[in-house]
C-alpha cells in the first residue's frame, strides 16, 4: 500500500525500482532519465499550450525515479496531450471523442508508422497507428476511470508522444 513518504526519503530513488531492476536487470539513473527526457523535444510549429504541457509530462516522468507510483498518471498526461494536439490540428466545429480524432489523424495522412522513432521496419499500411485507434483510448480510459495497474515505464511513452504531436504539427512548410 502506498503511504506517505516521509521527509527525509523525498530525495531518494523509490525502493520499487530496486525491486523492479531485481527482475529486469535495470535500475534506473535520474541523470540518465534527465539526459534521454531532455532530448526528447516538441517541433516549434507545436503550439505553446502543448509544448507548456509536454514540459509537464516529462518533468513528472523525471520525477518518478523519486515516486515509481506516478508513472501510469504520465502515461495518462500523454493520452491527454495527445486528445488535446488532435482536437487543436482537427479544429472540430463539435464535440469529437478520442477514437475519431485519431481516426481523422490516420485518414488525412497526419500520422503514419514511418514517423514513430521505435518502429524499425514501418509498415507501408500503417499497421502500428490502427491498432493505436483501439489502443489509445483503451488505455486512457483504463487510466482515466480508475486503474490499480502499476506501470513503471513511462518514458517510451513521452517519446512515442513526441513523435505522435510533431507529425501532426511538423518544422516544415509542406501545408500537414
Amino acid at each position: 500500500m502506498e503511504e506517505l513518504k516521509r521527509l527525509e526519503e523525498l530525495t531518494e530513488m523509490d525502493e520499487k525500482h530496486r525491486l523492479v531492476g531485481a527482475i529486469c536487470g535495470a535500475v534506473p539513473s535520474l541523470e540518465r532519465m534527465h539526459d534521454v527526457l531532455s532530448k526528447e523535444r516538441l517541433n516549434g510549429q507545436v503550439p505553446e499550450v502543448i509544448r507548456n504541457q509536454f514540459n509537464v509530462a516529462r518533468n513528472m516522468a523525471l520525477y518518478t525515479y523519486y515516486f515509481y507510483a506516478l508513472a501510469p498518471e504520465v502515461n495518462l498526461k500523454t493520452y491527454t496531450l495527445i486528445e488535446h494536439a488532435l482536437k487543436l490540428k482537427t479544429k472540430p466545429e463539435k464535440h469529437m471523442m478520442l477514437a475519431r480524432l485519431l481516426r481523422a489523424a490516420l485518414r488525412n495522412g497526419w500520422i503514419s508508422d514511418a514517423g514513430f522513432r521505435h518502429i524499425d521496419n514501418p509498415s507501408q499500411d500503417n499497421e502500428w497507428c490502427k491498432a493505436m485507434l483501439k489502443s489509445i483510448p483503451e488505455l486512457r480510459n483504463s487510466q482515466a476511470h480508475g486503474s490499480s495497474m502499476l506501470i513503471g515505464d513511462c518514458i517510451d511513452h513521452i517519446s512515442i508522444c513526441a513523435d505522435f504531436i510533431n507529425q501532426l504539427f511538423p518544422d516544415d512548410k509542406s501545408g500537414q
